[in-house]
């Protein structure tokens, strides 16, 4: 079986790229705040001038997710913190 590696690596390269397109040109509009990252509503939602913070209670039973919105580089990013928390169980 002959398998085409050129045709292989377009198609990966292809995908990779139009996957950073896609993906980078939501969070870089910085006339607003950025969406929530579930589909329910955070427990409580802090927004800053450059920040803005997502809480979610007992999100797997056991712990608080907070999820930090930050600029840098002109876009948005984003780092997740897990927290014990005790009320879960």
């Amino acid at each position: 079986m002959y398998v085409n590696n050129k045709e292989n690596m377009r198609t990966i390269l292809y995908t990779l790229i139009l996957f950073t397109l896609f993906s980078c040109s939501d969070n870089c509009d910085l006339s607003h705040y950025p969406s929530a990252p579930y589909f329910d509503e955070p427990y409580h939602a802090e927004y800053g001038d450059n920040t803005v913070k997502y809480i979610y209670l007992c999100r797997d039973g056991y712990n608080s997710e907070v999820y930090t919105y930050y600029i840098e580089g002109g876009c948005w990013e984003y780092y997740v913190s897990y927290q014990y928390n005790y009320n879960c169980n």
